[in-house]
């Protein structure tokens, strides 16, 4: 289906209409679609072809750091692709309560399945024995031994908060001899500024790698995790940062709340000198796990472990199909 990200009408109608066709050749008892665009182009096409059951499952709001004109769309693009569906699921409780709040759905006709997230963690791919040392994640990524490392992972975006961790950086973390290791690449949709740019691809004590087949590698090299993200639906990365016992700084937006364990910092959104006291207070290299940390691997561990919600989602499958029959 050729989907684009970015708002494009001409393609968009294209996209309908080869899904409409799809679904059309397939006819489907179900069709569960997400994100914004293939989320309502999704259920618009699969309530114009009548399928039975039509799952929208919200993964953040875009609306919440648009302004203006944008967020008016973005707003009345959500709710129709709600009003599309008959069944709502959302990524984690707070982006729940942001659609009742903003009159989006009424409360009680949305879900979160288990303790919410997409698709879950896959424990497994994080097991201490199937990540590298921290010797030698930081010799693959050329960062000092003794160093302390803040990490990010994500796009490279405003709205990501990636220019809010420079900005934080470039006061009392640089000189505290800390170097950055982004993971991620940067994007025309929402560019992060010129300076800020600037200094991420000049600065020598900033490390970036715009691909990673395993992010586990990326954790083994941190002290910290920074995720200074505006919004979100449920954030994997948090996640699976806690389940390599990494602590985690966040800004306490919509989604990452729902993903922070017991053991992790939250600051205002938007706040850059909390951020940047909350990093300098929690980074501390070379240390063992923490207990806190181990109760936070736990805590991801109990609440989010992919096969429990792939069985939780399946229950709720089988149920919608049977109920429309």
């Amino acid at each position: 289906l050729p989907f684009v990200r970015e708002p494009a009408p001409p393609a968009d109608l294209r996209a309908l209409w080869a899904t409409i066709g799809l679904i059309r050749r397939l006819r489907p008892d179900l069709v569960n679609a997400s994100t914004p665009k293939a989320g309502l182009l999704g259920m618009l096409a699969a309530w114009l072809c009548r399928v039975p059951t039509r799952v929208y499952v919200v993964r953040g709001f875009r609306f919440e750091t648009a302004t203006g004109w944008r967020r008016q769309l973005f707003r009345r693009l959500e709710w129709l692709a709600m009003r599309c569906a008959n069944h709502v699921v959302f990524n984690s409780r707070s982006l729940m309560a942001v659609g009742e709040r903003e009159g989006l759905i009424r409360p009680g006709r949305g879900e979160v399945i288990g303790g919410g997230s997409g698709n879950g963690i896959d424990v497994s791919r994080f097991a201490d024995d199937v990540l590298p040392t921290r010797a030698e994640a930081r010799q693959r990524f050329g960062l000092p031994a003794d160093a302390p490392v803040v990490g990010f992972v994500g796009r490279f975006t405003r709205d990501k908060g990636i220019e809010d961790l420079v900005g934080a950086f470039e006061g009392e973390l640089r000189a505290a001899g800390v170097r950055l290791l982004l993971v991620g690449q940067f994007e025309d949709g929402d560019p992060v500024a010129d300076a800020g740019r600037a200094t991420i691809e000049s600065d020598e004590r900033i490390v970036t790698v715009p691909w990673l087949d395993h992010t586990g590698v990326a954790y083994r090299a941190m002290d910290l995790l920074a995720f200074p993200s505006y919004r979100e639906g449920l954030p994997n990365v948090p996640l699976e940062a806690q389940l390599c016992g990494v602590p985690v700084v966040a800004y306490a937006a919509t989604g990452t709340v729902d993903a922070a364990g017991p053991g992790a910092s939250l600051v205002a959104v938007g706040d850059v000198e909390a951020l940047g006291a909350a990093i300098a207070d929690r980074i501390e290299p070379g240390l063992s796990r923490s207990s806190s940390e181990n109760q936070d691997a736990v805590w991801v561990t109990e609440n989010f472990e992919q096969a429990r919600l792939w069985s939780d989602l399946a229950d709720r499958y089988r149920h919608w199909v049977q109920e429309r029959r």
